[in-house]
């Protein structure tokens, strides 16, 4: 575990210093569709950090404290890229269950509601959650052309992946 911590904490350092921007130099372009994308996939990985924590209570399985904490750690590595490229972040100042995308704010509750019936359930929720991410992160994937967010997505999708494998292993 604190090997994985401190590789993701080298990943986010990578994001914000091999960006190629320091403090003299212009902000990176990212076309507005990709700062859309950009914003979703940071509360994408918001919703997964908030529903795996609401369920660590309720399942109580330390399997979902776990993926939360590393579901944060993504967050930080999609936070250093909006701030890289100059794109406001909407999961700052949010509490949990909080989110500016309406469709995302919806599931959140869905999801919370079917997890918190029985510990299956919770680990089918886990399984939706990261299907969805590895799928969105794949399509997103094909339109970025940028090496330092390409690498970011391919890092999640790595996540997503070893979470998804940890929630069927049920």
């Amino acid at each position: 575990m604190k090997m994985r911590m401190m590789a993701s904490l080298l990943v986010g350092a990578a994001l914000v210093w091999g960006s190629g921007v320091s403090a003299g130099t212009a902000t990176p372009y990212a076309s507005s569709s990709l700062k859309a994308q950009l914003q979703y996939i940071v509360e994408e990985e918001k919703l997964a950090r908030d529903v795996y924590t609401a369920l660590a209570v309720s399942a109580v399985n330390p399997r979902f404290a776990d993926i939360a904490r590393a579901e944060q750690i993504h967050m930080n590595e999609a936070s250093a890229i909006l701030k890289t490229y100059g794109i406001w972040n909407p999961t700052l100042t949010r509490a949990p269950g909080v989110f500016y995308n309406k469709t995302l704010a919806n599931l959140y509750t869905t999801l919370v509601a079917k997890g918190s019936q029985s510990l299956f359930d919770a680990y089918a929720v886990g399984v939706t959650i990261e299907q969805t991410d590895i799928a969105d992160l794949a399509t997103m994937a094909k339109n970025a052309t940028q090496a330092d967010i390409q690498y970011l997505l391919a890092s999640l999708k790595a996540g997503s992946t070893n979470h998804l494998a940890a929630f069927k292993r049920y």
